[in-house]
């Protein structure tokens, strides 16, 4: 009788301890990368003659082992029917306005590379109008790569937590990255049907000028990209975990506030071809991040990437992206520091 009942006890407590996630299953580990466009065939046809495999080659396995990779898709998959609607004769002679459309079979070259999120709210996403970014969309799924779309919430579970991606930008279409009061009300909301709340957003100036962070509005060729520093704050005020930043086309800082990471511009990370890349636009990264069931930064990694153009990323033995964000992100916080492997970690308050 003893005997039973000490193997029914026994039987109970390996039940509870298998039922509880360990430490190593509860953390949720992350890839990030910014901009993505594996060739194109507008403003000028260059796409890669071996349908994409030199980047699976180059940095492919680089990418791996992570329960989330996400990117931003700086522009729709088309097919070759399909004309570009966004920018004027006039506009592109100048120079202000470009218009891409990512061949559609390079999409079979993103599912190799291991994405599993392709944020699809910026400024090039519905070059080809709303049938190339929807399109997008019906492609990437055939695909099972999850898309955020303008607007929407994008739902993912993983170790007993419900998590929900948002995008913020500066289209019409987008929830827009200057509606301070809106993003809180958003994500407050979100935050009772949520565990978690991932935020990635498109906004900031462009180019090498704007790879310092500061606390105020960001206006560029007359647009209002807002304020991202208020922006990121306000997001995680209301409740996010996690916030990454696209549209710069550079490298900006991270810090880390109240105990969650923001990365303010990841920069270009695969832009083959229509892509102006020399100095600090070819400097790049793969953000490698470890959050606690919380949604708290644990740990993290910079791994150093390069582009040679035309658009090709590879490991950047020389560590210059590592450089390049320990003195950016010195000048936002001190919440923050990374040696020179790389290693991220939470210092100060």
């Amino acid at each position: 009788m003893l005997t039973n009942n000490l193997k029914k006890i026994g039987s109970i407590i390996l039940l509870i301890f298998l039922s509880y996630p360990s430490t190593s299953q509860s953390q949720i580990h992350i890839k990030a990368v910014g901009d993505i466009m594996p060739g194109s065939y507008t403003p000028k046809r260059i796409i890669p003659s071996d349908s994409g495999k030199i980047f699976i080659d180059s940095i492919g396995s680089y990418l791996k082992g992570a329960d989330i990779l996400i990117g931003n898709l700086e522009g729709p998959f088309v097919n070759a029917s399909m004309k570009p609607t966004k920018c004027s004769d006039s506009s592109i002679k100048a120079g202000v306005c470009y218009d891409f459309g990512i061949p559609d079979y390079l999409a079979l070259t993103i599912k190799k590379l291991g994405f599993d999120v392709l944020s699809l709210d910026n400024n090039h996403c519905r070059d080809y109008g709303k049938i190339g970014y929807l399109f997008s969309q019906k492609l990437l799924d055939c695909y099972q790569i999850r898309t955020l779309p303008q607007r929407e919430v994008l739902e993912l579970n993983f170790h007993s937590r419900r998590i929900a991606l948002l995008s913020f930008g500066f289209e019409p279409e987008s929830r827009n990255i200057s509606d301070i009061e809106v993003v809180g009300e958003e994500i407050r909301s979100l935050k009772q049907k949520y565990d978690l709340i991932f935020v990635y957003f498109h906004g900031g100036a462009e180019g090498r000028r704007a790879a310092e962070v500061h606390d105020k509005k960001e206006i560029f060729l007359g647009e209002d990209r807002g304020n991202v520093v208020a922006f990121a704050h306000n997001a995680i005020d209301a409740g996010a975990d996690l916030v990454l930043g696209s549209g710069p086309h550079v490298l900006r800082g991270m810090e880390i506030y109240k105990d969650r990471l923001i990365a303010y511009s990841l920069g270009n990370f695969l832009t083959y071809g229509n892509f102006n890349l020399s100095g600090e636009t070819a400097i790049t990264c793969i953000l490698d991040l470890e959050l606690d069931r919380f949604g708290k930064f644990n740990v993290g990694k910079i791994i150093p990437v390069k582009q040679k153009k035309p658009g090709i990323p590879f490991y950047d033995n020389t560590h210059t992206a590592i450089k390049v964000l320990q003195k950016l992100s010195s000048k936002i916080s001190s919440t923050i520091t990374i040696d020179d492997s790389g290693n991220i970690k939470k210092t100060g308050k």
